[in-house]
């Protein structure tokens, strides 16, 4: 008796195809982001030995670490069919854009800064090439980061617990 009843709470409670491939490539993107996160603390604290101007970029590579385990232990709330998970995912990735933003704009600034230094146009067009490249990234990088939220968001109402 107990064995059916355990059985059917499985059946009735299944997890849909959707929210499984959803929850599959974040753990992928999110895994990732949480092996990046470990390196560039570790790589952060490697160079500020180096350079005083580096100690900040510990403190970014923390909170990026901890927007990517946010979106990973949301999606694996989100696998167990817990609406939980779902505002972890959020929370996470809200983490994720403003680190991004945060980061570009700070790398802009430096790269405006080289390109400026150089003694021709050059460097001013590959100053500006490479911003052009870096926002297009972190705009693309925003866009799938809200498709993920709003297709999590379709899911909702398969999250139970």
């Amino acid at each position: 008796m107990i064995m059916s009843e355990t059985l059917d709470t499985i059946t009735t409670s299944k997890r849909p195809t959707f929210l499984t491939v959803l929850c599959i490539l974040t753990f992928i993107g999110s895994g990732l982001g949480v092996l990046g996160g470990i390196l560039g603390l570790v790589g952060s604290s490697a160079l500020a030995s180096f350079a005083p101007a580096a100690g900040g970029s510990v403190i970014w590579a923390i909170i990026s670490l901890a927007g990517s385990a946010l979106c990973l232990f949301g999606a694996i709330q989100m696998w167990g069919l817990k609406k939980s998970g779902f505002t972890l995912y959020l929370l996470g990735s809200l983490i994720a854009v403003a680190v991004s933003i945060i980061n570009a704009a700070t790398a802009s600034v430096v790269v405006s800064e080289i390109g400026a230094m150089g003694p021709n146009n050059d460097y001013n067009a590959l100053a500006g090439a490479a911003n052009a490249v870096m926002w297009t990234s972190v705009i693309i990088g925003i866009i799938i980061t809200i498709v993920f939220v709003l297709m999590y968001n379709a899911n909702r109402r398969h999250l139970v617990k």
